[in-house]
């Protein structure tokens, strides 16, 4: 017999998302947690050196929507501008300007 499917936590629709990739509904069971935005990030990022083939589109933009929702309801989990670290990229001067 099947598992009784459970209502997501979050606004987003995720069951095409959790239909195709399962494994993803640990976003539910962490929801509201700094490990939750983490785990999120780590989805949009290719931590296997290339070989990661990404997600389908359709399931791309609900990974982002999730993030997008997860930094609007719990913001003390978004990390500050300052702390991000995004390459070597140019710095900011004094004056705020690139």
């Amino acid at each position: 017999m099947n598992a009784p499917i459970r209502e997501s936590v979050t606004e987003t629709d995720t069951m095409s998302l959790y239909a195709r990739f399962p494994h993803l509904r640990k976003i539910d069971h962490i929801w509201g947690s700094r490990e939750c935005r983490n785990y999120i990030l780590q989805l949009m990022t290719d931590t296997r050196g290339g070989t990661r083939q990404g997600f389908p589109r359709e399931h791309a933009l609900t990974i982002m929507s999730l993030l997008m929702e997860h930094d609007r309801r719990f913001p003390q989990f978004e990390e500050a501008p300052s702390d991000a670290h995004w390459g070597d990229g140019p710095q900011r001067r004094a004056s705020g300007r690139l």
